[in-house]
């Protein structure tokens, strides 16, 4: 491997970032443990500047030090992201044909997310062609206690997980019908699960309602949600429980595809 001494960065890359990937990737044809010594030579690095590396790397846990031998190894946290990696695009490319029906049906936008830490975030979405609709971007976070599809994955979700996260997160008010006390929160996720599916009514943005559903695993755990979001007074005029339907089906129709127990 080409020297990475140098002190200028090449095409615009962040010097200590491209070297820290590049160690990384090391493990991938030498691994799966190796001494400093070997990582130094293998990036034509010195000693000191491999071991800052390595131990910022530990840090986050995408390293971790072997204790009986002192050599390093790839982290858990590696592998946690490579499988979340092949989860998203599984439930993607799964989710693709529901997501358009649900657009064929009722011509809202329709997005699928995933719990991310104390957040949702949309990993697909197909807009709406209206002139006035929702729009949203993959990659967009939302709060849990207050989306569609965060109160879905709160109210399915392992409850300790659910209770772990309200805790945790502070209920921001962003409208007037906003949930921001915690008792009342999990009264309303009960409500959730008995109906089986969210929806936030105003509850983020005014004139703006989402409908959620909770998707399922081969585990039998939540592992998304579908949500159809549109404005307030069409959802209404269309029927909130008319297209809660839909997406409970799209949503119950997607888990068996991923290996759901029935």
């Amino acid at each position: 491997m080409a020297s990475l001494g140098s002190n200028h960065s090449e095409n615009g890359l962040v010097q200590s970032l491209d070297r820290a990937l590049q160690l990384l990737l090391v493990f991938e044809n030498q691994g799966p443990d190796l001494s400093l010594g070997q990582l130094s030579q293998a990036l034509g690095l010195p000693k000191s500047t491999v071991h800052r590396l390595l131990t910022t790397l530990c840090a986050r846990g995408f390293i971790e030090q072997v204790k009986s031998t002192g050599n390093y190894r790839l982290g858990l946290r590696i592998h946690g992201l490579g499988a979340r990696t092949v989860v998203a695009r599984t439930l993607t490319s799964e989710a693709e044909p529901f997501l358009r029906s649900l657009l064929d049906q009722h011509g809202e936008t329709v997005s699928i997310s995933v719990l991310d830490g104390n957040e949702t975030v949309i990993v697909d979405k197909m807009e709406s062609n209206l002139a006035m609709r929702v729009t949203s971007q993959i990659g967009k976070r939302n709060p849990v206690h207050c989306s569609g599809s965060g109160k879905a994955l709160l109210a399915f979700g392992d409850p300790e997980t659910t209770e772990r996260i309200i805790s945790e997160i502070t209920l921001t008010r962003y409208t007037p019908k906003t949930i921001t006390c915690p008792r009342a929160l999990r009264e309303h996720l009960k409500e959730i699960r008995e109906r089986g599916y969210a929806v936030d009514e105003e509850e983020i943005q005014e004139d703006q309602i989402c409908i959620s559903a909770p998707v399922w695993n081969h585990e039998g755990s939540v592992c998304a949600a579908i949500t159809i979001s549109g404005p307030a007074g069409r959802i209404r005029a269309k029927g909130v429980e008319h297209i809660a339907a839909s997406t409970v089906d799209a949503a119950r129709e997607l888990s068996r595809r991923l290996g759901a127990p029935a």
